[in-house]
């Protein structure tokens, strides 16, 4: 039985926010050494999780997050 893994962002309907100018929300996916968290953690369907990895490198490109600690 294969289980269907439950989109947080599209529950809280915060996948319209979602952007690289949304830092705060960003953070929220990046783990405390400030790598992206992986789709089995942050429970995310593939097509979220490519983009929230977008908008997670631009940000760090703009110096908007962190790259590393």
């Amino acid at each position: 039985m294969i289980k269907k893994k439950s989109d947080l962002l599209l529950d809280d309907q915060l996948y319209s926010y979602l952007s690289w100018k949304a830092g705060i929300l960003l953070k929220k996916f990046v783990s405390r050494f400030d790598f992206i968290k992986p789709r089995k953690y942050a429970k995310h369907s593939v097509k979220i999780q490519k983009s929230l990895r977008r908008h997670i490198i631009r940000a760090r490109e703009l110096w908007l997050l962190p790259f590393a600690r």
